[in-house]
């Protein structure tokens, strides 16, 4: 009987302990499904958000939109399979190798005028034709076209010069005063040198990773 009462008041003694562990599993557990539905969510804000634009001083094109970071453990379960896929194809271990990743498409628009200029065009040794010469060279277009009448026909040369950088970096949401209190987010930006450039959608992810025990110890 005492062996019995002995075994019952040890297991009395060690079920706080017990009960703690317990918790502190179940917490941890809680925590990372909180992480992935977090990260599942700016995933899908990052994708669908509206993305903000407009002009600077010197009139060219900027955008800017908010970035998803999500926790490098969590990068397969929440990105759609097409993404993971590229990523995959491309860096290898998302967890290991990929930092961050921006998805942007753009387009150019524009307006331009030119005068035509006489000239033969040659179709063979044996008969020239009359036609219309068109060129138009600035630091974003450069163009060199020509028109003949005679066959209805134009041909053309061209290159766009479409260079844009791409900045990371955190800013406060909303206008200064009213976003004192606010926290700050990731954000990326474009600033496009081509006046005729603009980004259409910007999608960007960075993979926030634990810091090892050792750096957490000595990069504080």
């Amino acid at each position: 009987m005492t062996y019995y009462l002995n075994i019952i008041k040890t297991i009395w003694r060690l079920l706080p302990i017990a009960l703690l562990i317990v918790l502190g599993i179940l917490f941890f557990q809680w925590k990372r499904e909180r992480q992935k539905v977090t990260d599942f969510a700016a995933i899908q804000h990052a994708q669908f958000q509206e993305i903000e634009k407009w002009k600077d001083a010197a009139g060219k094109n900027r955008a800017r939109a908010e970035i998803a970071e999500i926790n490098a453990k969590n990068a397969k379960l929440v990105m759609n399979e097409e993404l993971r896929q590229l990523l995959k194809k491309e860096v290898g271990n998302l967890k290991r190798n990929l930092i961050s990743y921006s998805a942007v498409k753009s387009s150019t628009k524009g307006e331009f005028k030119t005068k035509g200029k006489d000239t033969m065009y040659a179709v063979n040794k044996l008969q020239s034709l009359p036609a219309k010469q068109f060129g138009i060279h600035n630091p974003d277009l450069d163009f060199e076209g020509l028109y003949v009448p005679n066959l209805d026909t134009l041909m053309a040369n061209y290159k766009i010069t479409h260079n844009f950088d791409i900045f990371y970096y955190y800013k406060k949401p909303g206008k200064s005063p009213w976003n004192l209190f606010r926290r700050k987010r990731a954000v990326a930006e474009i600033k496009f040198h081509n006046h005729g450039s603009q980004a259409d959608s910007l999608f960007t992810v960075v993979l926030e990773r634990k810091k090892g025990l050792l750096k957490r110890l000595f990069n504080k």
